[in-house]
């Protein structure tokens, strides 16, 4: 689940224990609204065996934004 992928990753001038909200635009997750306590530049969802969505942050500021810019099998992409 891609807020799992939210943990370790802040962004700058946020406390770790402060949530605040995202946004996904595209992908499996459109439109879906969720609390994280980090926002990394990208964020991977699991939507198959073998297949992932690739999320990339738009914005600085809560809310933030992420918009499917791909896919990913299971090797790593990065």
């Amino acid at each position: 689940m891609c807020d799992e992928q939210f943990s370790g990753e802040s962004v700058e001038d946020h406390e770790m224990n402060e949530t605040f909200p995202i946004e996904f635009v595209g992908g499996s997750r459109d439109g879906e609204l969720i609390d994280v306590t980090a926002a990394p530049p990208f964020c991977e969802v699991r939507v198959g065996a073998d297949v992932m969505e690739i999320y990339e942050r738009q914005n600085d500021e809560p809310p933030f934004v992420y918009v499917q810019i791909g896919y990913a099998g299971s090797e790593t992409w990065k």
